[in-house]
């Protein structure tokens, strides 16, 4: 559950002013300016991911700084993967300069002082990751991580996407998978910010993790595509076959097993679907990608435990009490 926050609810007169105070108390301590008098609008939700947190933020643009004396007032404890979603902003950090465009991820350090701008809405993921977790990963021992852009594509790609899985699957994970999933971002942001030596093999297997979790996304997207095959995918993200398959030895089963079961799982849910009645079950197996309805019929009864005849018209009690053949439910 999010916990949000809305200038909407404050008198306009004071808007910008509480808007400080929320920054302060969900983000941390900054010094925000701006010159024009209507009424601020702005808007926060906060996540809470096991040890780290994920700040959506939406708001009229405005010069944003971090001075000394806000870190002094308020050091905080974490470091920042700031993810454009929108528009563009500034940023400068220690005589440095960039520019993050939409998709752009820009690792900042908020024990250092910055500034922060835009010509038109701030519209930006904000993720604060535990310092006493990442800091140990960092090639500078002193803790301190310097700027840097990273444009989409590549190592920010990897990142992003892991980032969305992480916020939308958090609620299913156990607090064990929950740790292990944020080590991995752990180690997939040292190693685009710079990773000490010994984390080397520990870089790898996030790379490929991520890699891995992108793949699994692409096959669920297309799950219904009969031609969805190693090779296709494998020319997809630009790996060879072998490595594609080495990627699934990460995970619970197979290539084609993953791929069999996400098709199971698009043909259960249109077996239930009011409105996919007026097909028939092996035009439903056809739709979900399966090429032979045999292998559908037989796949689907060894996960269900019966027909999708059976499933799709399974008796269940309706509202009043009467049995009618409907789809079945989970």
């Amino acid at each position: 559950m999010a916990l949000k926050w809305s200038t909407e609810c404050v008198p306009p007169a004071q808007r910008f002013d509480q808007w400080r105070e929320a920054c302060r108390h969900h983000v941390y301590a900054l010094s925000p300016e701006r010159r024009t008098r209507h009424p601020f609008q702005g808007s926060i939700a906060r996540h809470q991911l096991g040890m780290s947190d994920v700040i959506d933020i939406v708001c009229e643009g405005h010069l944003v700084q971090r001075r000394e004396e806000d870190i002094h007032d308020s050091p905080g404890d974490t470091y920042c993967v700031y993810l454009q979603r929108r528009g563009s902003a500034w940023f400068e950090q220690q005589g440095q300069r960039c520019v993050a465009e939409a998709g752009d991820i820009v690792f900042v350090d908020p024990h250092r002082a910055f500034s922060t701008g835009t010509a038109g809405d701030f519209d930006f993921r904000l993720w604060r990751i535990e310092r006493a977790r990442l800091r140990p990963l960092l090639a500078t021992r002193s803790g301190e991580m310097p700027m840097r852009r990273m444009g989409s594509g590549g190592a920010s790609e990897l990142i992003a996407s892991w980032l969305d899985t992480l916020l939308h699957q958090h609620e299913k994970l156990s607090p064990n998978s929950l740790d292990l999933a944020c080590n991995t971002l752990c180690a997939l942001v040292a190693d685009a910010a710079g990773a000490h030596p010994d984390q080397r093999d520990s870089s790898r297997l996030a790379r490929r993790q991520a890699l891995l979790q992108r793949v699994k996304r692409h096959v669920e997207q297309h799950s219904s595509d009969m031609g969805l095959t190693p090779a296709s995918v494998a020319a997809t993200f630009g790996v060879s076959v072998r490595t594609l398959h080495q990627l699934f030895t990460l995970s619970d089963g197979s290539f084609h097993e993953y791929l069999t079961s996400a098709r199971l799982g698009h043909a259960h849910a249109l077996l239930r679907d009011p409105q996919a009645l007026h097909m028939d079950t092996a035009g439903i197996g056809f739709a979900a990608g399966f090429g032979e309805v045999s292998t559908f019929y037989r796949r689907f009864k060894q996960r269900y435990g019966m027909t999708p005849s059976e499933c799709r018209w399974h008796d269940v009690k309706s509202h009043d009490g009467a049995s009618t053949a409907v789809p079945m439910a989970l």
